[in-house]
């Protein structure tokens, strides 16, 4: 507080002093101006008295002239002719000495008055120049006393001359003395503290160059008796008719006290900073043991879930595999073994829910048209409802196109269905309605402002009362009885869509129906043209390969050889890293690697992989995993990966794409 009170000081004063300079400047230019017209009207009466003498010495031979012919006619007789010629010559002059008179009377009455408006306009100016003399020596003393209160010093360059002037208090300003130092250039360089010189010189220079009126810079001098200080010089620039500097005039003034409460504020903001960030991490490592709190609480709710799903799954593969050794018709064995395929599907499904739900299962956004989308979807809607449910879809003309991975988009539509057809027991009507939206962060805060499409799915069933409603998204929350339902339906319908940058809404009334609307992001037209211009990858028929399967599950890799075998390949594999990079030192090279993501014995599959593309930079990998945080990491390095559990079509993609 303290320093801000110095500094708006500090430029009051300035202020102060400024108005003072430019008044004293003013002054004397009015002093001058007075004085120049006093000169002028001195000239005037000058001219007026050489006229009137003129008048006078013309009066006076008019005078003499008429004496003349006024004793001619006092002479005896003359001839007739003689006297004729006297009296027309005296008639002349009597009426040129009538007009001179007139005019003498005049000349004198104007004289008269000339003077008196002269006497009155000197005796005017001559008191103006004195009030003005007075306000010089009063502005004078004002502005010492200013300067001397304030620690200001003024300055004033001629720079058509190269001649500077400096005032008494700007050498006690700088420490300097009068009778060693002669005001330059060059001394007010040499006075600036080698560190600030060149900012000075800039500031200076760039005043010149842009011929602008004001100077302002800041610096620092070594004062020698007062140590370091601040000054702050303000100047103003006087430019000639052409735009071309002539002077520049001004002052400084000592802002020590400022610069140092200036510094000492920033030392207490940045300390004040440092407090805040503590307190910030502080908090920050409080929220995040309360979020793994949370999660603690959260993984509780799931392991029951998750645990009592898994285990029907588990059933279904025991019972099917207890059956499939006893069944002897192919029939019955073919049923068994779509029962468990269609188990281990429904676990694979189940992961993936979760892993959306949690946010990390990898997204693969594209461009897509909803608009023949959605006609496709209807077929398969019809198909996975009942036939009392009435399909309708709504779709806005220009509809845009959606940045959004489609298989996960198909899942969350069918979710969604799937718990309309519940809503709807005695059938109903289940509506698809899609319409352009431009949505701020102001009415939706868990949104970027942006475009976006709202995708509504609303049903006329049952609905929800207001509790059940404050818990659709979440996690294991169901209303369905045990075994009909895992809860993950509307979980996962809000993981991927915030997943995916946009955001889920639901609203629903008892009796009257439920809307689940997702708003889903507009895709960039340069996305939409890229898409359109790309065509499908056409894998070519694999070749048989000579493959090393890096697997340290004994049963996973039997099973996996096998069905490497079973697409024609040759197979040798190991259980490790390290043990594949001392197969790979001793045999034959291999045509392609395929290695599990997680490990034991201290190097993974992603190690093994890094390690490969620096040695053997050719060399094909084909990465698997069912670890849910390798997506992300696999991503970073570009391969692809085929998630576990897969089948033959699937691996034989991955190998056809790999080896490509």
């Amino acid at each position: 507080m303290d320093g801000g009170g110095d500094e708006a000081e500090s430029e009051r004063t300035a202020a102060e002093l400024e108005q003072l300079r430019v008044a004293l400047e003013d002054v004397r230019n009015q002093a001058a101006d007075l004085l120049a017209d006093r000169n002028r009207l001195a000239d005037e009466v000058a001219h007026a008295r050489r006229r009137l003498r003129e008048v006078e010495g013309q009066l006076m031979q008019r005078e003499a002239a008429a004496e003349q012919a006024r004793s001619l006619l006092r002479q005896p007789a003359v001839p007739p002719a003689e006297a004729a010629a006297h009296a027309e010559n005296l008639q002349v002059a009597l009426e040129e000495l009538q007009v001179i008179a007139e005019e003498l009377e005049q000349a004198n009455t104007a004289l008269a008055q000339a003077n008196a408006l002269l006497e009155q306009r000197v005796k005017e100016r001559t008191a103006e120049l004195a009030a003005a003399n007075a306000r010089l020596r009063d502005s004078e003393e004002r502005l010492r006393l200013a300067q001397s209160y304030a620690g200001a010093g003024t300055w004033d360059w001629d720079i058509l001359n190269d001649r500077v002037e400096w005032s008494e208090e700007y050498f006690d300003l700088y420490g300097l003395d009068p009778s060693t130092v002669r005001p330059s250039y060059a001394a007010w360089v040499a006075s600036i503290h080698s560190a600030d010189r060149a900012v000075a010189e800039a500031a200076l220079q760039a005043c010149l160059r842009r011929t602008t009126p004001e100077f302002k810079v800041e610096y620092r001098i070594l004062h020698p008796h007062r140590g370091l200080r601040w000054l702050s010089g303000r100047g103003r620039l006087v430019c000639d008719r052409a735009g071309r500097p002539v002077r520049l005039i001004g002052l400084n003034l000592d802002i020590t006290d400022r610069k140092l409460a200036e510094l000492t504020l920033e030392d207490a903001n940045r300390g004040l900073r440092r407090e805040v960030e503590q307190e910030v991490r502080a908090r920050e490592a409080a929220q995040a043991q309360l979020f793994q709190t949370l999660k603690l609480e959260a993984l509780g709710q799931l392991t029951g879930g998750v645990a009592h799903d898994f285990n029907n799954l588990l059933s279904v593969i025991t019972s099917g595999i207890a059956l499939l050794r006893t069944a002897e018709d192919p029939a019955r064995r073919e049923k068994l073994a779509e029962a468990m395929a269609q188990a281990a599907r429904r676990g694979a499904d189940l992961t993936r829910r979760l892993l959306t739900f949690a946010r990390r299962q990898t997204l693969h956004p594209g461009p897509l048209e909803l608009r023949g989308w959605l006609t496709e979807m209807r077929e398969l809607l019809a198909r996975t409802l009942r036939g009392d449910i009435t399909i309708e879809i709504e779709m806005q003309p220009d509809l845009w196109p959606v940045l959004v991975d489609a298989g996960e988009l198909e899942l969350a539509l069918l979710n969604l269905a799937v718990n309309a057809r519940d809503a709807m027991p005695r059938g109903g009507r289940l509506r698809l309605r899609a319409q352009n939206a431009s949505l701020s962060r102001a009415g939706s805060p868990d949104l970027v402002d942006g475009d976006y499409v709202r995708l509504c799915i609303a049903d006329n069933g049952i609905g929800m009362t207001p509790d059940v409603l404050s818990r659709a998204f979440e996690p294991f929350f169901t209303t369905k009885e045990a075994g009909h339902g895992t809860g993950l339906g509307l979980a996962q319908v809000y993981g991927f869509v915030r997943q995916s940058g946009g955001a889920a809404r639901v609203q629903s009334e008892p009796g009257r129906g439920t809307t689940v609307s997702l708003l889903l992001p507009r895709a960039p037209a340069e996305a939409v043209q890229a898409a359109s211009r790309e065509t499908p990858p056409q894998l070519p028929d694999t070749r048989p390969l000579d493959l090393l399967l890096v697997e340290d599950d004994e049963a996973v890799a039997a099973l996996t050889a096998d069905m490497l075998r079973h697409l024609g390949h040759r197979v040798r594999r190991v259980s490790s890293a390290a043990a594949a990079l001392r197969a790979l030192a001793a045999g034959p090279p291999p045509d392609l690697v395929m290695t599990d993501v997680v490990m034991p014995g201290g190097q993974d599959g992603l190690d093994l992989a890094r390690r490969l593309a620096s040695e053997r930079p050719g060399l094909p990998v084909v990465l698997c995993s069912g670890f849910s945080g390798a997506p992300a990491r696999v991503e970073a390095l570009g391969l692809p990966l085929l998630r576990k559990p897969f089948g033959l079509d699937e691996l034989r993609s991955a190998l056809a794409q790999a080896s490509s």
